[in-house]
């Protein structure tokens, strides 16, 4: 009865032509069972009006089909639209358009410009993907200390990219000293998110020893978890363990079964497994 209440109270206000409240009616309308379309109505009402969250919805809709017809070249524009106002999270959604040619035509040195905006006001997407274009050397030159600096940014925001590649950070000693003990520490922040590349690590860090006493068993249930959702690299590490008798009874015939598995999924260390192991 109270949500229908403040239902009522906020279209009120959004048929007097309110874009705050057009805004909050479509998010009361995404939420409901079929109410896309009429969130679409909401949110375009709003953005027409220059609302940037709005605008920044609208561009969601078109690029998900969200109550429309997917098209990214309006989902963009609408996105362009919030970023230009401001919007940080709209201006990650540029640079992201403009980094991977969706909706327009590829440019990078127009994307990093986006990247830093967005990463400059606060959005931890952006931060970890102005990190990663500073860590691989993409459109800037190659610098660790930046990108410790923004997966840093990230990091402290409970994002788990960036607790997982600030995580890496430590562990490789990239842009910082190796530290180990923080390393464990961001890993197991960023897999209580449902990471696997943090669980994969994590795991790696039992295997060895780093930031916490070695365990081999762990180590394997870790991988085990990591690889049941896919990830290439924990599926090979498991194929080992189980090559080895590290944490697992050695068993040939599964190590074969996850060297190959990883094999599927591109892993080059795997694929050179598989023919030296039963099939």
């Amino acid at each position: 009865m109270k949500t229908d209440v403040c239902d009522c109270e906020w279209k009120g206000a959004a048929e007097k032509g309110e874009a705050s409240a057009q805004y909050v009616m479509g998010n009361f309308c995404i939420a409901k069972e079929n109410g896309e379309a009429e969130a679409f109505h909401w949110y375009m009402l709003a953005a027409k009006q220059g609302h940037a969250r709005a605008q920044h919805a609208v561009g969601d809709c078109y690029a998900c089909a969200i109550g429309v017809q997917e098209d990214w070249k309006k989902a963009y524009q609408w996105y362009l639209s919030s970023a230009q106002n401001g919007y940080a999270a709209a201006q990650f959604e540029v640079a992201e358009c403009l980094a991977t040619g969706t909706g327009v035509q590829k440019n990078m040195e127009k994307a990093l410009q986006w990247y830093l905006r967005s990463a400059q006001g606060g959005n931890a997407e952006g931060q970890v993907a102005l990190g990663i274009l500073y860590e691989e050397g993409t459109a800037v030159p190659q610098n660790y200390a930046e990108a410790f600096k923004w997966y840093s940014f990230a990091a402290e925001q409970g994002d788990w990219g960036g607790q997982y590649n600030l995580g890496c950070m430590y562990l490789e000693g990239k842009g910082t000293v190796k530290d180990y003990e923080s390393a464990f520490a961001l890993f197991s922040l960023a897999a209580e998110q449902e990471c696997s590349e943090a669980v994969t690590n994590l795991g790696y860090c039992y295997e060895k020893g780093y930031g916490t006493p070695q365990n081999y068993e762990i180590a394997a249930e870790l991988y085990l978890l990591a690889a049941n959702r896919g990830d290439a690299t924990a599926a090979f590490n498991l194929g080992e363990c189980y090559e080895q008798g590290k944490g697992v009874e050695k068993n040939l015939q599964k190590a074969a079964e996850w060297y190959r598995f990883a094999a599927e999924r591109g892993d080059e260390e795997a694929k050179k497994k598989c023919g030296n192991l039963p099939q």
